[in-house]
């Protein structure tokens, strides 16, 4: 691994503690910030009315003892976790959202997400299979931001906006590229860093440039590798590893496959938007067809995966048949905040030198 790789990817590792500064920065200028849950809900629509969306569900169990207070033990581990940081304040991104927006496509986050509405403004946004139906729902979500932040909605800004977050899915379908081609140019939990860091650089202009001079330090680090042909490639879906990525993507790099992952439920959509025509509808096909089964597909032929781990979290109700019509090896286990890392780690470690 070059030198430059190596400090980039620190950069990206250390990108949310910073974003905290920048949170602040963004209150104090009187800038509205977003805490959003779910893949689903459009960060276009923000950026286009200068609000900036971050992502707010918990990474942590630090906080799941007080959730159990109001929230049943046997509920989601995730969901306690991401209601934990709301009401111990402890979060500087909850902490300064003008307003938390989520949709109902999970009916436990969705009844977490009304258990917060004494503690901040909450927009659950309706999904819709119909996709004409969920343009419509889009138009009246903009029309309750506008009266809500006295802001004004221009197409014209959104048209800019959907050509920077197209860029930003290209380049990050560039650098997964990169890694699952050549795995040992650096860790899963690199990958995950560049993913989840870069979400929390709060101009995408900024946000660009730092995944474009990534990609091309990874194309110079190039030069001195080679690539691993016995290296597996290995799909992890599931729970958001982004809070487990240290404990168990960090450990399985040492294996040298290539290693990516896809939650159920939270991170964002790196599909591009090719209806231009209309924005708001090539929005509403963007994520109305977002389910997980596709996505699951879609990722399995596209990377030639070749196995596929399912981490489930503890009290998720999620049920999905797509694992077992996919002819690859399968391992499922269930995971949950700072409680199991040691024994989930060993059965997946023990699945992959299998493969």
């Amino acid at each position: 691994m070059s030198e430059e790789l190596r400090y980039q990817l620190e950069e990206f590792k250390e990108m949310r503690h910073k974003a905290f500064v920048a949170a602040y920065e963004l209150n104090s200028e009187g800038k509205h910030i977003a805490g959003i849950y779910g893949v689903n809900v459009p960060r276009e629509i923000f950026w286009a009315m200068d609000i900036v969306p971050v992502n707010v569900f918990g990474i942590d169990g630090s906080n799941i003892r007080e959730a159990e207070k109001y929230m049943d033990e046997k509920d989601c581990s995730l969901l306690k976790a991401s209601f934990g940081y709301v009401i111990t304040d402890r979060c500087p991104f909850s902490h300064f959202a003008s307003i938390i927006v989520g949709t109902d496509r999970c009916p436990e986050r969705e009844c977490m997400m009304h258990n917060l509405e004494d503690i901040k403004d909450v927009y659950i946004i309706n999904e819709h299979g119909d996709i004409n139906e969920l343009e419509q729902e889009y138009r009246r979500f903009i029309e309750f931001l506008e009266h809500k932040f006295n802001v004004g909605f221009d197409e014209k800004k959104l048209s800019s906006i959907v050509e920077k977050t197209n860029e930003e899915n290209k380049l990050i379908e560039e650098i997964i590229h990169i890694y699952m081609s050549y795995p040992s140019i650096m860790g899963g939990h690199d990958l995950k860093d560049v993913i989840y860091g870069s979400r929390f650089i709060f101009d995408l202009d900024l946000r660009l440039d730092s995944l474009n001079r990534l990609k091309e330090a990874m194309k110079e680090s190039l030069l001195r590798q080679y690539k691993n042909l016995a290296a597996k490639r290995i799909l992890i879906v599931g729970a958001p590893m982004e809070g487990m990525a240290e404990e168990i993507l960090k450990p399985l790099s040492y294996m040298n496959h290539g290693i990516i992952s896809l939650s159920y439920c939270e991170g964002e959509s790196y599909k591009s938007v090719s209806n231009c025509n209309n924005l708001l509808l090539g929005l509403a096909q963007k994520y109305a067809s977002e389910d997980f089964p596709q996505k699951l597909k879609c990722i399995v032929k596209r990377y030639n995966i070749d196995a596929v781990i399912n981490l489930k979290f503890s009290g998720c109700n999620y049920q999905d048949e797509s694992f077992g019509v996919l002819g690859l090896p399968y391992y499922e286990a269930e995971v949950g905040y700072c409680n199991n890392y040691d024994k989930v780690l060993e059965g997946v470690k023990s699945f992959i030198s299998r493969l």
